[in-house]
């Protein structure tokens, strides 16, 4: 099987970030994903260039955030990057009670469980998904 890719080069603002989630929308069928996967993907795919968009950006739409979805024979891997000043991970789990009300760390905890791999990249500006295909 080939690589099949899709980048998308977006300034921090609502229509572009609805813009990416409809083009992902499109896209994602392409790559003949199981229901879960494909659910799984664009859902991570949206809360990762809304956080590089709000918390990395500030919604400043002159700054750039980049999305690049790769399908690879098992794998599927997907890139979110932004120009803001990097963030730091809290790693902490919305269903505790002390978090049930906090109102950001949701993303996060998200991905943590829906991927397979989670790695934040470039001090906080670049995070890496990388979810695995049945063949």
């Amino acid at each position: 099987m080939h690589q099949k890719k899709l980048e998308l080069h977006l300034s921090s603002t609502f229509k572009d970030l609805d813009d990416a989630v409809e083009t992902l929308q499109d896209f994602i069928p392409t790559l003949d994903l199981d229901d879960d996967l494909a659910y799984r993907v664009i859902l991570l795919a949206s809360e990762a260039l809304t956080n590089a968009m709000e918390h990395g950006n500030q919604w400043n739409q002159t700054k750039k955030a980049i999305l690049r979805l790769v399908k690879e024979e098992n794998q599927v891997e997907l890139t979110v990057t932004d120009e803001g000043d990097g963030i730091y991970w809290t790693q902490r789990n919305p269903l505790t009670e002390a978090n049930r009300m906090a109102d950001h760390g949701r993303g996060q905890y998200f991905m943590q469980t829906m991927a397979d791999e989670v790695h934040v990249e470039d001090h906080g500006r670049g995070l890496r998904l990388v979810f695995y295909c049945q063949t």
